[in-house]
């Protein structure tokens, strides 16, 4: 059955967001060629944009800071939800580290040959190690591998430009080389950096407005790297408790297969603002795929998943990742994740996996994308809670909006930005890709390639973030 077009049974969508009304993609005809495999009209969604918004509205209130109250009384609600329409809810707890801001941060230019030392404005990383530490300033460019090759890193301290690979393999590879601190700059920002998604950092690092840090690299380039002393004091770190919401629902139907998908998004938000887009957005249409899903017919199991923590550093997918089972992990068919994807301001959609390969997880988006607003593309992206999925040899992907909106990880990133049509548009293309799997319709999809051929869809190069 390999290169059974889906272009047989195009899907029609429906553009209507009101009181009540929804988006959906049409049940395509039931009727095919002989031996094919024809997609079940008891699975095609409609999902509810009006319900979605409420849903991240309501996350919205406040911030959600992991291992707080206001976490936990999120977690409350989405477990409720779940079980109103019919989900096995359990929570689990888990441990991680939680840093207190430092008490002080000084980063002096140290003054040579009858000149003044000169203050700068660091703003330390979250998660960063506390020190006082003084050497002399090296450009190791983007921390690549191939930047650092070579350099002459003891005892000096790691000017680092933010982009291209993660941060913390960028510290990773200066510390490698001996490096004793890192500055870190976005040469485009007017402001230092100040994004939180780091897990425990292994050295003092600290970040610069791009003007400062540029004109450090002139000084660098100019005397052989000045010296500089960075104090970073009274950094703290204790043990807090945060949560995974797991929802399960099992197949209905007499046939079944040993299939595993899920789905999920993060509920914990930043301190600095709501986390309307960060990430209510993609808890919200959690919520209202799992609604939808749970009127489907059933051969496989869906578990609908939030995570706490992963403004921390993905410490709840990790948790929840690690404690899957080897048979979990041979059921998987694959993870849909969801971040970021309800902003007016935002760009436009797109798919991104960890090692930049297509998998069955954007195939299937791809696919039904095309039925609804267009082709959507795939790309290379680590640094949202599919990372430890992708760890544990799950297909999975990031669904986000490139390039992220201007007011990400800040007090602006309210419900006012939010946008219903984006909302409906992602929740429409995730849900309509879960029910196929689903579906009592496909075999098991551990073979989808042999009956389903997915649309082209190109890569884009470009990182969301």
């Amino acid at each position: 059955m390999k290169g059974i077009l889906w272009s047989r049974f195009l899907l029609a969508a429906s553009l209507c967001w009101g009181s009540g009304a929804g988006l959906a993609l049409a049940a395509p005809p039931e009727a095919g060629p002989e031996g094919a495999v024809v997609h079940g009209s008891a699975n095609a969604i409609t999902v509810n944009g009006d319900a979605i918004f409420n849903h991240v509205s309501r996350l919205a209130a406040s911030s959600r800071v992991a291992g707080t109250q206001n976490e936990y009384n999120a977690v409350q609600y989405i477990k409720g939800e779940l079980e109103k329409y019919g989900y096995t809810v359990t929570l689990q707890s888990f441990t991680f580290p939680k840093f207190t801001a430092p008490s002080s941060i000084q980063l002096t230019i140290e003054g040579t040959h009858g000149l003044a030392s000169q203050q700068l404005a660091p703003q330390a990383l979250q998660n960063t190690q506390g020190g006082d530490v003084s050497g002399e300033v090296v450009d190791a460019k983007k921390g690549t591998p191939q930047d650092v090759k070579g350099l002459e890193l003891k005892g000096k301290i790691a000017l680092i430009e933010a982009g291209q690979i993660d941060t913390n393999a960028k510290i990773a590879n200066v510390a490698d080389q001996g490096a004793v601190a890192v500055i870190l700059y976005n040469p485009s920002s007017d402001t230092p950096i100040l994004d939180t998604q780091f897990s425990t950092l292994s050295l003092p690092t600290v970040s610069l407005s791009g003007k400062d840090a540029q004109a450090l690299k002139q000084k660098t380039a100019a005397n052989g790297g000045p010296r500089v002393r960075l104090s970073v004091q009274g950094v703290a770190a204790m043990a807090a408790t945060s949560y995974n919401v797991v929802a399960t629902l099992r197949p209905n139907t007499t046939t079944t297969t040993s299939d595993l998908v899920t789905v999920g998004a993060h509920h914990d938000s930043v301190s600095a603002g709501p986390g309307a887009n960060d990430d209510a957005s993609g808890v919200g249409i959690v919520l209202e795929v799992a609604r939808a899903v749970g009127g489907t017919q059933r051969d496989s199991e869906v578990r609908f998943l939030t995570f706490g923590a992963e403004e921390y550093g993905l410490y709840g997918s990790q948790a929840y990742a690690n404690s899957l089972s080897s048979t979990d992990i041979g059921r998987f068919i694959g993870h849909f994740q969801l971040d970021m994807v309800g902003s007016k301001n935002s760009g436009t959609l797109g798919m991104y996996t960890v090692n930049g390969q297509k998998n069955v997880v954007t195939d299937l988006g791809a696919t039904f994308a095309s039925r609804l607003s267009g082709v959507i593309p795939y790309g290379r992206f680590g640094r949202s809670d599919h990372v430890p999925f992708y760890q544990r040899g799950v297909a999975t992907a990031l669904y986000t909006h490139s390039p992220a909106e201007p007011e990400y990880h800040t007090r602006y990133d309210t419900i006012d930005k939010i946008s219903k049509d984006k909302l409906a548009n992602v929740a429409t293309i995730v849900g309509n890709s879960v029910a196929e799997i689903l579906s009592p319709t496909t075999p098991s999809f551990k073979r989808y390639k042999d009956f389903f051929t997915p649309v082209n869809y190109p890569y884009d190069p470009n990182p969301p973030v």
